[in-house]
Formats: C-alpha cells, sequence, structure tokens
C-alpha cells in the first residue's frame, strides 16, 4: 500500500485545487515566453559573505547577491526576451521510469535569455500513491560535518538524493533550518529561524508532505525567564540561550556566538548541573547525556545562578506541525499557488521541491547553472517552473555548488546525473532522500517524450518580506 493514504489527506478548497489543476502534468516549452515576467531588483542586495549572513538573521536573508550558501556571486541575466513568435524550446528531452512510481526526465530550456539562454533541468517526480517509497532527512553522524549528496546517498540505499539546507559554510558547517531524521529524531533548529518570519520547511507525516514553517521550542523548566532560541543552531540569538547535544559532537567555543565574549556554558549531565563557567569551552565532546547550554548578553547572566548538582530540565516541542522527517530550506517558492519570491536577475544552480494539488506528486527539481551551455535560474523563474510542472506548494533548498542530484540514470547506474557548478560534487550539511524498498525493474524509456506546452503562471502579486 502507499506510505500516505489517501483518506488521511486534508481536503484542498476548491480554488487551490483549480489553480493546480490547470497547470498539472504541463511541461515547459514556452513558459518563460508567455509568463511576461518583468525584472525585481527588491532582493538583489550588495554581496556580503556567507556567513555574515548565516549568522546575522538578515531580513533579506539572501546575503546580497549570493542567496546560496557558498557565497558567490550568481548571474546577473536580462529581461525575458520576445521571441518573436518563436516558442521556448525544450530540447535533449529524455525521461525515463527509473523505479515504480518514479520518473527522471532531463532537458535543456533555451529561453534566449542572456548571457545564457538555455538551463540544463534535471527532474524527478514520485508518485506518491506508490507502494514502498519513503522519504528521509539524509544527516551525518554530526551535523557539524559535511558530506557528498552521493555518500548520503549510498549510505541509505537512497533512489534519489539531492542537497539539502543551507548551512554555515567556512564556520560550524551545521545546517541553518530545522533538520528531523525519522530514526534519530531532532537534529537541529532553532525558534525563529536564521530568517525570522521566512524560512520554510520540507515535510512529512503520516498524511504525507507539507511545506512551510517550523518552530522549535525548547524551555528550561527551572528558568522559565530564558529564552532558548535553539538546539545546535550555528548562531544564538544575542540574549538568548543555545542548546548542544551529542549531535554537535565538540563544544565550538565563540563561533556560535559570533565571537562575542560575553557568554556563559553550562554543562548539564542527566539532569543536574555538573559545570558553570563564564568561559566557553572548544573541542570538548558532548557525551550522550549531556546539554551544553551557552547563553549571550542577559542569558548569560541569567545562568550564572544555576549552582553546581542543581536539576535542570528541558521541555520541548515543534509548533506548526507535528513532523516524523524535515528538511528545511530559506523560504517558500510557492504558497496555495501563488508565487512568493520576486528576485527574477540574479541566477544560480537551484534545488526545489514542489507538491501537487492533491498532495499525491512530488516534484524535485535541479536546475544547473553558472556554466557556458546553463546559466541557472532566478528565485522567480524557480518558481514559475515548479507552478509549470504542477506544484502548488514548493521550497527552496541550498543552490549554488551544493545543487546535486543522485539517482538512478538511463542506463540503471547509480550516480550524480547533474553538472555541479564547482565541476564535481560539494561536500553539504544534509540531504533530502527517497528510498525505494522493492526490487528496482530494469529502467524503461518512456516514449515518447511528453509534448511540451505553454502553461499561465500565477495572477496574483507577492507581497515582499519586508
Amino acid at each position: 500500500m502507499s506510505a500516505f493514504p489517501r483518506t488521511s489527506l486534508p481536503a484542498k478548497p476548491v480554488r487551490q485545487r483549480a489553480l493546480t489543476l490547470a497547470t498539472a502534468g504541463v511541461l515547459v516549452t514556452g513558459l518563460v515566453a508567455t509568463l511576461g515576467v518583468g525584472p525585481s531588483v527588491a532582493d538583489d542586495r550588495s554581496a556580503t559573505s556567507a556567513r555574515v549572513g548565516a549568522t546575522s538573521g538578515s531580513q533579506d536573508g539572501y546575503r546580497g547577491r549570493n542567496q546560496t550558501s557558498d557565497g558567490k556571486p550568481g548571474t546577473v541575466v536580462g529581461p525575458p526576451v520576445n521571441l518573436r513568435g518563436r516558442a521556448v524550446q525544450a530540447k535533449n528531452d529524455l525521461s525515463y521510469q527509473i523505479a515504480p512510481g518514479v520518473v527522471l526526465r532531463q532537458w535543456d530550456q533555451v529561453d534566449g535569455r542572456q548571457p545564457v539562454g538555455q538551463v540544463r533541468m534535471n527532474l524527478v517526480s514520485v508518485d506518491l500513491d506508490t507502494p514502498g517509497l519513503s522519504f528521509q532527512s539524509l544527516s551525518p553522524s554530526y551535523v557539524t560535518s559535511r558530506k557528498k549528496v552521493s555518500q548520503f546517498g549510498r549510505w541509505n540505499n537512497a533512489l534519489v538524493a539531492v542537497n539539502g539546507d543551507f548551512f554555515d559554510i567556512g564556520g560550524t558547517n551545521a545546517p541553518l533550518g530545522i533538520t528531523i531524521d525519522a530514526n534519530r529524531g531532532i537534529l537541529g533548529g532553532s525558534r525563529d529561524g536564521w530568517i525570522p518570519g521566512v524560512n520554510s520547511t520540507l515535510w512529512f507525516d503520516n498524511a504525507g508532505p507539507h511545506v512551510g514553517p517550523l518552530s522549535m521550542q525548547y524551555t528550561i523548566r527551572q528558568r522559565p525567564d530564558v529564552t532558548v532560541s535553539g538546539i545546535n543552531h550555528p548562531a544564538i540569538t544575542p540574549g538568548q540561550v543555545g542548546v548542544y547535544d551529542v549531535d554537535w559532537h565538540r563544544t565550538s567555543g565563540y563561533k556560535v556566538t559570533s565571537g562575542k565574549k560575553r557568554a556563559r556554558e553550562v554543562i548539564v549531565r542527566k539532569n543536574r548541573v555538573i559545570s558553570n563557567r563564564p568561559k566557553l569551552s572548544s573541542g570538548k565532546k558532548i557525551g550522550k547525556k549531556d546539554r551544553v547550554l551557552i547563553g549571550t548578553g542577559p542569558a548569560a547572566g541569567k545562568l550564572s545562578t544555576l549552582k553546581k548538582g542543581q536539576r535542570v530540565t528541558l521541555a520541548k516541542r515543534i509548533e506548526g506541525g507535528k513532523p516524523k522527517v524535515a528538511i528545511s530550506g530559506d523560504r517558500s517558492l510557492l504558497v496555495n499557488g501563488v508565487r512568493t519570491v520576486i528576485n527574477n536577475t540574479i541566477a544560480h544552480p537551484r534545488t526545489a521541491v514542489g507538491i501537487d494539488a492533491d498532495g499525491r506528486k512530488l516534484l524535485i527539481l535541479v536546475a544547473d547553472g553558472r556554466s557556458s551551455v546553463s546559466r541557472g535560474y532566478t528565485m522567480v523563474e524557480l518558481a514559475d517552473m515548479m507552478t509549470a510542472l504542477g506544484a502548488e506548494n514548493a521550497i527552496n533548498l541550498d543552490g549554488g555548488g551544493s545543487s546535486a542530484m543522485y539517482s538512478r540514470d538511463g542506463a540503471g547506474a547509480m550516480g550524480i546525473v547533474n553538472v555541479p557548478s564547482d565541476g564535481g560534487e560539494r561536500q553539504v550539511a544534509n540531504a533530502f532522500g527517497v528510498v525505494y524498498e522493492g526490487v528496482l525493474p530494469p529502467v524503461t524509456p518512456i516514449v515518447p517524450t511528453p509534448a511540451p506546452t505553454p502553461t499561465v503562471p500565477p495572477t496574483v502579486p507577492p507581497t515582499p518580506t519586508s
């Protein structure tokens, strides 16, 4: 039977269902030519470092023009072009059924938009009614280490894996969003997200997949006046407390306080304080029964009142749902069929995951970029592409050199099927994976390739986040 029974899915409003059914199964020739979307520079800021943006909680969340964990500048693209009656073309278009209910499609989306007039697309479509499918967040042994997407895929016997969350590259290397593993539970997350009010998460419960905000709520029962900003997060909100456990591996000193020296470290073992000191340790291994509490600013003074031997208990809960598996990105691309992003001038390699109106299909897309044959996509282009492919809700995962897709190819071999922009795979913080539990049949080419047709974009204008 299917991993997600139809009967458990919430009903969709009629308007939402109609919007996506109008684009369901629609492919992509003519997409950019018919959209008529003008450029927006509202979120094209001057370049800053990836690490500063990761830890400063900047409201635009893109760290300037970078928009990716690697901090590299994107490709500035011209406005969508008028091809004078010539339709946008999907060239080199091939599709394969790589497992029951799972199709890999690859093509060149040729739209004439300069400086490179095409983008290489890599799409996996998953029928959620297919028996034997499961979905996982794929993480290393410790959240502060990184691995390649292909390693995550092989080690977890995944049929498909793509890069996951944005991460603190060059710092702690930890993911910036919420990560929940089906077996290990909550690996990390924060109360407000690294872009408060903006961050979104791809998560799964018994009903199926969802895209939306999740919030990690921690409290210290003996000190309810202390605000806990998160667990295993690379940046503690000033004036709050961060919690670190065995999944963090070793203490990181003042990296997690952005170098701020007014901080205090309390180590709790089996719910008892065993250490309370005004200087943060670095490189100290965190035991299985340990919780390291680090307070910054005024919270450091509040932690100083905890005495050695005192009982300290932590309570935690997730707001926004009851996820069994979760992996975050920076923001939603589509919410109930409405595009929610505005950047249409800066292109990067991109990774996105979308859900159709009925919640019965998952769409996993990697757009290659930063090359002479594939420029990458703007956020607007990415959202409109997900709409054209049939998604009603979609999320933007990390991009740039992190964008990679591990899958079964047309010859039946497992490996990276896209072209990462660094020339090879980058080590990333985590990945999102699709696992098929049955015996894989031979790969079947889908002939003929579905004929591309134009689509109509959402008409409701987005409201920029201030």
